[in-house]
């Protein structure tokens, strides 16, 4: 397997940027590298081992090493190679920082989604009645679990970071540049988002061709009882290997058509025949892989339409053409779009605070302006007026997110036998026909926006764990899928055999969180460490050929 300094030499050889430690969500990546944050405890530690394995002479000790370094997660890695680089300076700024940290949580709790449905697809199981009087079902704690509606923050994020630099460029006048920024996403983002997404579709044909998900299988079709059991089923096992590999690219083909407005790819994707398949066999969650692609084609044209406008009509289009993706049920299209608006908001809003401050110095003291901290020193009678404004500010943000969060919490299955949806949605418009995604769509707006704005929330995503989830949030969204189909389905009768011995849906609640629990234990780490090893093996090199691929063809 490659190393991490592995993928360094393979890119100088091949003529390849070394791709830096950028993430992408489903996703596009942010501007500045990052490191990943240490915990000053064990510095000494790695740095001793570090000390040791750096005197070893021996060709076979150090190829084991690097064979160690390639498999041990990505912040230990860092600090036994270079416990120094574990103390530098994070780079980005807050907003960037808490909106990757959102983003890698977000995908977390995707994974939750996909685990919990391991067990019993819970929706069809039980009638709603039974299920809005649950505590996992309750408003806020049931996002904890909500894969759908973490792919609206994902979409709103990414509509958020990809028409950042373009605006910036824009709002400098500096058009022709923000031209040729726009040129190099568009050419990129296939590439960004599709090759590892084809890699991860191989990787699952050979595992399935190895048998990795035959326990899986067995367990799946035993564990139906009509509609109860697990959600997903392992993908389909060849006899042949060629007959896989074909299939795998057939699956490849068929994430590809889905792209395509009007592709009529003719490859069943279930046994009745369907031409367009809705997702992909061997990763179904890559659903969303052809809608970033295709809404973040929208986001660059709708740049490129714009770029030559003033604000106002710029502002006054898009938002527009927001508004009639909501109430058309164009949702991802409306939070991608979404996502540009309120990323202009903002660049307008700090232009403004710079231009007073430039043109009137005592616009602080009538305005409430946040000045720095050394400023603020020699302003004292500045620092109560502010602190009301900030207070404010941040009073306003946290109570949208809140209630954003509410709106973010409706469910996806019969919304109005809820009753603390039911006034929400009686608000909606008549005609709305998935009224539950009206809602949610608005609350993962209100959500986002103020974690990107607010002083009071970006420490909750800018922490450690956050910001590692960042880092590995997209890898982390693709493998999570087969490590819960080959490793979970294959230990999940056993475990239950010694908790229970029942099958899930007769089981008491106490037995089944415990095996909840101990599969979690199980599951969490394997998949964070697969995703980190996916991510610096083949998601960052697809990254880096990307690059290389439009330095050819320029």
């Amino acid at each position: 397997m490659a190393t991490t300094a592995g993928a360094s030499s393979w890119a100088r050889e091949k003529a390849l940027p070394i791709p830096d430690r950028n993430m992408v969500i489903i996703m596009e990546p942010f501007d500045s590298p990052r490191e990943t944050k240490a915990l000053p405890k064990f510095t000494k530690i790695f740095t001793s081992i570090s000390t040791t394995f750096q005197s070893i002479s021996s060709t076979r000790c150090r190829s084991m090493f690097s064979i160690l370094i390639a498999i041990l997660p990505s912040f230990l890695a860092t600090l036994i190679k270079n416990p120094a680089s574990s103390d530098k300076k994070r780079r980005e700024t807050q907003k960037i920082l808490a909106l990757d940290g959102l983003r890698g949580l977000a995908c977390l709790f995707v994974f939750h989604a996909h685990y919990s449905y391991s067990f019993s697809n819970c929706l069809e199981e039980a009638p709603t009645e039974q299920l809005r009087d649950r505590i996992m079902y309750q408003p806020y704690i049931s996002l904890l679990w909500s894969g759908v509606a973490m792919v609206d923050v994902f979409f709103f994020i990414s509509g958020y970071v990809l028409a950042s630099k373009p605006l910036r460029l824009i709002r400098s006048q500096q058009v022709s540049k923000a031209f040729s920024a726009i040129s190099s996403a568009v050419f990129r983002r296939a590439l960004r988002l599709y090759l590892p997404s084809m890699a991860l579709i191989v990787l699952v044909a050979l595992m399935t061709h190895l048998r990795c998900f035959e326990a899986g299988n067995n367990f799946y079709w035993q564990a139906h009882i009509g509609k109860v059991g697990p959600q997903e089923p392992p993908p389909p096992y060849f006899t042949s290997f060629w007959d896989q590999i074909w299939d795998a690219l057939m699956d490849c083909y068929r994430m590809f058509d889905n792209t395509i407005p009007w592709g009529a790819f003719n490859v069943p994707y279930t046994d009745t025949g369907a031409a367009r398949p809705q997702a992909t066999i061997y990763d179904p969650h890559l659903w969303t892989i052809p809608v970033e692609f295709k809404c973040s084609m929208l986001i660059f044209m709708m740049l490129t339409l714009t770029a030559p406008l003033r604000t106002s009509w710029r502002m006054t289009i898009n938002g527009g053409l927001a508004l009639n993706c909501l109430f058309t049920e164009r949702f991802a299209e409306l939070l991608f779009m979404a996502g540009m608006f309120f990323a202009e908001i903002d660049m307008i809003r700090a232009e403004r605070h710079a231009q007073q401050v430039e043109l009137d110095p005592s616009f602080h003291q009538r305005h409430n302006y946040n000045l720095p901290p050394a400023r603020l020193q020699n302003l004292p009678f500045l620092q109560p007026v502010m602190s009301r404004r900030n207070f404010m500010s941040n009073l306003l943000g946290l109570t949208m997110f809140i209630l954003g969060l509410f709106f973010l919490s409706t469910p996806s299955q019969s919304a109005d036998v809820y009753p603390q949806f039911q006034t929400v949605l009686s608000w909606v418009p008549t005609y709305i026909r998935e009224k539950d995604d009206f809602v949610r769509v608005i609350g993962a707006i209100m959500t986002t926006w103020p974690v990107a704005t607010s002083t009071w929330l970006a420490p909750l995503f800018s922490n450690s764990v956050a910001h590692y989830l960042g880092q590995i949030s997209f890898a982390l969204y693709l493998v999570h899928g087969a490590v819960i189909k080959s490793l979970w389905y294959w230990l999940q009768p056993i475990v239950n055999e010694w908790v229970a011995g029942k099958p899930v849906w007769a089981m008491p609640s106490g037995p089944f969180i415990r095996l909840w629990l101990i599969g979690y234990v199980i599951v969490l780490p394997t998949v964070l460490w697969s995703a980190d090893i996916f991510w610096r093996v083949i998601d960052q090199r697809c990254v880096a050929l990307a690059r290389w691929v439009e330095s050819k063809a320029v």
